[in-house]
């Protein structure tokens, strides 16, 4: 399959998978509540946040590692891959099992006294927080293999497997009324079967699927290459801790000022983010291998390209539903919780986020060039700035009593500084040409940004009548793809997008 169709095969796949397992999340979320109830939901939310906290943590090892395996793979020396595979593999075990060490130190301090768990849930407690390690354990020890999976650029079966682990969830909980034991331990292992499934689907494939993919040996251990592994998953982990502190401490100043009320908008705002979100990120998943790789074999005009291409579709894609949804926020928060149940300044917080999602867009592929060539410590250090200390700026703009709305003002201007200095830190970097990038990324998507906001202002002229707000997507949409075929497409991308539509029609 040549490069670009597998670009676009990744891609779909990629949102397919999102979207059904977003589905899937919500409908059982919803059982698992009247299943186990609002305590034991409670605890479980508790005690499973370990899991979250320690995620964005197994986020940076995938990429670390996924950043190895695809520029040695580039390089095509087949011993060296297998080499930084099996290294990898022995990191990841060795840090999961220093990770379960500081877990259980901890538990006499968890449950006598620190934790707020109900009189007589206890033991089920201490139960369910064993279960959760041993899938810490499995999580650190399944992320080379995906990250192994990913380099390959074999989207589609990890994408299978997400879906079909969360089928198997979805069945799996629908059987907990029926077990004799306690719920909440019952539904602790049927988490950890998901994780069983989940190792194996990747590990069991990954054997034999690819010759790379080999058991570590000590006595072959590469400490330059362990070292390296843990620089750059420690960057990309500031990186990420960085967007953490800024979002949960902003929470720790609104709850501060303005009580947990605010703190429900910006939380739903949260996750109307992530789904937005999506849209971009799923064609980054799949261009970044190739960035990798091209970068690995010396070609790095295609590297650039590559970047070049992610940033530009990514934005356009952000932005095609971005913006009308931006206009019909409040009916479609409406549809969702209810009429009467949306909080207070959750719209606006929305579309603060989907606007910093938009913005985000205009450098993503920057910087997954900078991890692809290995400059990620002065980059990240930098870029990651704004995100920490705008937050000095929000506590004062809370403390005189500003209107809310200067928070998420500040918040998109942080976004703003974030895009600038991704753009301005790389412009010394061989074969960028910024003014180039600038051109493509930025002045070829302004006329269907512009004709999709005009659609959108046209829409507030139209009388209101039950379900108007879907006129938006009516309006605008196919507008903005038209526009963008005409105008941000070049002659050989536009050739491109008239093959798929035509494969897709036969």
């Amino acid at each position: 399959m040549q490069p670009s169709n597998r670009i676009i095969v990744n891609t779909a796949a990629g949102y397919v998978r999102t979207l059904l397992n977003l589905f899937l999340s919500l409908y059982s979320v919803r059982l698992v509540l009247d299943i186990l109830g609002e305590s034991d939901y409670g605890i479980y939310m508790l005690i499973g946040g370990v899991v979250s906290m320690l995620s964005f943590f197994t986020t940076s090892l995938i990429g670390s590692t996924q950043r190895f395996l695809s520029v040695s793979q580039g390089e095509g020396d087949m011993e060296k891959t297998r080499s930084v595979f099996r290294d990898s593999l022995l990191v990841h075990i060795v840090l999961g099992l220093l990770v379960v060490v500081v877990l259980e130190a901890i538990v006499p301090l968890l449950f006598n006294g620190f934790l707020n768990i109900p009189a007589g849930r206890t033991g089920a407690a201490v139960t369910l927080y064993q279960l959760v390690v041993v899938m810490i354990v499995i999580s650190f020890i399944a992320a080379p293999y995906r990250a192994l999976l990913v380099s390959r650029e074999n989207i589609v079966y990890t994408s299978v497997v997400d879906v079909l682990i969360g089928v198997v969830k979805v069945l799996l909980v629908l059987l907990l009324p029926y077990i004799t034991w306690d719920k909440l331990v019952g539904y602790g292992c049927v988490m950890l079967t998901l994780s069983v499934i989940e190792i194996l689907s990747f590990s069991l494939y990954g054997h034999a699927r690819y010759p790379e993919c080999r058991l570590p040996r000590l006595r072959s251990f590469n400490r330059e290459y362990a070292g390296r592994l843990a620089s750059f998953s420690g960057w990309l982990t500031f990186n990420l801790l960085s967007v953490m502190v800024r979002n949960q401490g902003l929470a720790v100043i609104l709850n501060r000022f303005l009580g947990t009320v605010v703190n429900a908008a910006y939380g739903l705002s949260i996750q109307i983010s992530s789904m937005i979100g999506v849209v971009g990120g799923s064609l980054a998943y799949a261009t970044t291998p190739q960035m990798m790789a091209a970068e690995g074999a010396g070609n790095r005009d295609r590297m650039w390209l590559l970047a070049t291409l992610q940033s530009k579709f990514s934005f356009l894609l952000v932005s095609f539903v971005g913006i009308p949804t931006m206009f019909v926020m409040h009916p479609l928060l409406e549809l969702w919780l209810g009429k009467g149940n949306v909080p207070q300044y959750t719209v606006m917080f929305a579309c603060m986020f989907v606007v910093m999602q938009t913005i985000d867009m205009l450098a993503s592929g920057v910087f997954d060039a900078n991890k692809a060539m290995g400059k990620v410590r002065k980059f990240i250090f930098w870029t990651s700035m704004p995100n920490i200390l705008v937050l000095p700026f929000c506590w004062l703009a809370t403390y005189l009593r500003l209107p809310v709305a200067t928070t998420g003002l500040l918040m998109v201007l942080t976004a703003v500084a974030y895009t600038l200095l991704r753009l301005l830190l790389t412009r010394r970097a061989s074969g960028f040409n910024l003014g180039a990038y600038c051109r493509e990324v930025i002045l070829k998507p302004l006329p269907p940004v512009a004709v999709s906001l005009a659609a959108c202002v046209a829409w507030t002229w139209i009388p209101d009548f039950t379900a108007s707000f879907l006129l938006i997507y009516v309006l605008s949409m196919p507008l903005f793809a038209l526009t963008a075929f005409r105008w941000s497409l070049s002659e050989k991308e536009k050739e491109k997008v008239k093959s798929m539509l035509s494969r897709i029609i036969r």
